[in-house]
């Protein structure tokens, strides 16, 4: 049967339909100068899709293949590459021209005849650690893939060692000691309630795993680390057998559940998980989290309702009170859902967060761009935690802002000196657009423009790392 998309509600004819190719571009074309000082590869991956999924996919949309884009620097100049990660997954479908999978995390919709094979789509997240470039998604293991060619080298255990099922696509690197903080739910197969969280030595080894139980069967797509802590949000998306059995993806919304946050002593084990309550709120990243004495102080973009705008909220967690509830507050308007920071101060004090963010005082040109108007996020936003101006860049008036990368300044060690990177999708030339922008001046608008001659879908998450990174841990590997 041959590939056919159309009329599938996830995918009306435009930007966001599947492009399903591989792409090398040297030497791209860029609109005005990209700095002497960035030098290294911005990492972005996106769901595509290679066949076409269930009707009932929608809205999820995260069920796609995992395909990699890589942006390298390197003497004011940038090349581009693109990649599928070669998942068993994609490689079964492949071999029978057609879609195997099911829904979103259901694999009771999965073909039979893949009964046996590895769900993971490696299409959420990137990392560089211990040597090895690892592609992630939530319910499975991580594949590895070469950092220059993107070729896919095959799955990933941390030497056998990693005893869950999965590894979330969220672990956080402790920027002192290298180490990687990462975890697994469901841990112990769909529908599980264990939570297993490693700690990964900055050459790829683990060195310490606990387990430990849900309060209930919610989604922890995102943790936090402070230097003396791991926090573990479960949020009010819910799932049960019959859910599954229905055929239906595995979230719902349950605004009748609470948030719950389990707070782990980095040096602890199962018996020291504390588990904090508040009303249910809808959020799935998280931004930085900082040890305050016996308080703990976290920021993250959150809602209070499945449809309701976002805000920039802190939690605090007071080790010292008998009461498990956390207070809230919040500390920005700023209405994007993918908050990042500079990332060489997670878990330690910081000031600056960045977000994409919609302003709908800003011009929209549905003439040239198309009926988007309501639902572009037109501008990044650097918003101060200590109460300062915020900073605005503005991406123009028919293009719509994916999450971006924040690139330190070669050489500094200044808190927000550098750059923010992102993609755009430019609906008025159906094409994608990656722009750089000084962190320090964002209201002059992008330094410099990569500009790619095809569109790409909208991505899921990105990361920097420099060359003298990818250098240092292949030299360590």
């Amino acid at each position: 049967m041959a590939v056919d998309f159309r009329g599938h509600p996830m995918f009306p004819r435009g930007f966001n339909s599947p492009t399903r190719f591989e792409a090398d571009i040297y030497d791209c074309e860029v609109w005005g100068e990209i700095p002497s000082d960035i030098e290294g590869t911005f990492y972005r991956v996106q769901c595509d899709f290679a066949y076409r999924p269930p009707e009932n996919e929608w809205p999820t949309g995260f069920n796609g293949d995992g395909h990699v884009s890589a942006f390298r620097f390197a003497n004011g100049s940038v090349d581009f590459k693109s990649r599928y990660v070669k998942t068993e997954r994609l490689m079964a479908e492949r071999r029978a021209r057609r879609r195997l999978w099911g829904v979103y995390r259901n694999h009771l919709t999965d073909d039979p005849s893949v009964a046996n094979v590895d769900r993971g789509a490696a299409n959420t997240h990137i990392y560089w650690h211990g040597g090895k470039m690892l592609v992630l998604k939530e319910d499975s293991l991580p594949y590895h893939i070469d950092p220059h060619s993107l070729e896919t080298l095959g799955r990933w255990d941390f030497h056998g060692k990693w005893q869950a099922d999965s590894m979330s696509a969220h672990p956080k690197i402790d920027p002192l000691t290298g180490d990687m903080i990462a975890y697994s739910y469901q841990a112990k197969g769909p529908l599980t309630d264990d939570i297993a969280v490693y700690t990964i030595s900055p050459q790829g080894h683990i060195v310490n795993e606990v387990w430990f139980k849900s309060p209930y069967l919610g989604i922890i797509h995102d943790i936090a680390i402070t230097q003396k802590h791991i926090l573990i949000p479960v949020v009010a998306r819910t799932t049960s057998l019959e859910r599954l059995e229905s055929g239906e993806p595995m979230w719902e919304w349950d605004g009748s559940l609470p948030t719950m946050v389990g707070v782990l002593p980095r040096d602890g084990d199962a018996k020291d998980v504390r588990w904090f309550q508040g009303p249910a709120r809808n959020t799935l990243h998280f931004l930085n989290a900082v040890d305050r004495g016996n308080r703990i102080e976290m920021e993250l973009p959150v809602s209070d309702g499945e449809r309701t705008p976002s805000q920039i909220k802190r939690w605090t967690f007071d080790l010292s009170s008998k009461d498990d509830r956390f207070g809230e507050e919040v500390i920005s308007r700023s209405n994007g859902v993918l908050a990042r920071m500079d990332d060489r101060y997670l878990s330690l004090p910081y000031r600056y967060g960045y977000v994409g963010h919609r302003d709908e005082s800003r011009p929209y040109d549905t003439q040239r761009g198309g009926n988007m108007a309501g639902r572009v996020t037109n501008c990044y936003q650097r918003f101060d935690l200590t109460g300062g101006a915020t900073q605005t860049f503005f991406v123009g008036d028919t293009q719509s802002l994916q999450e971006s990368g924040f690139v330190p300044r070669k050489g500094s060690t200044e808190e927000g000196d550098g750059y923010l990177m992102g993609v755009a999708s430019n609906y008025a030339e159906m094409a994608s657009e990656l722009h750089i922008v000084d962190a320090q001046r964002m209201e002059e608008g992008a330094v410099a423009v990569v500009k790619l001659p095809f569109r790409l879908r909208g991505g899921t998450h990105v990361n920097w790392f420099s060359a003298a990174e990818l250098a240092e841990q292949r030299a360590d590997t």
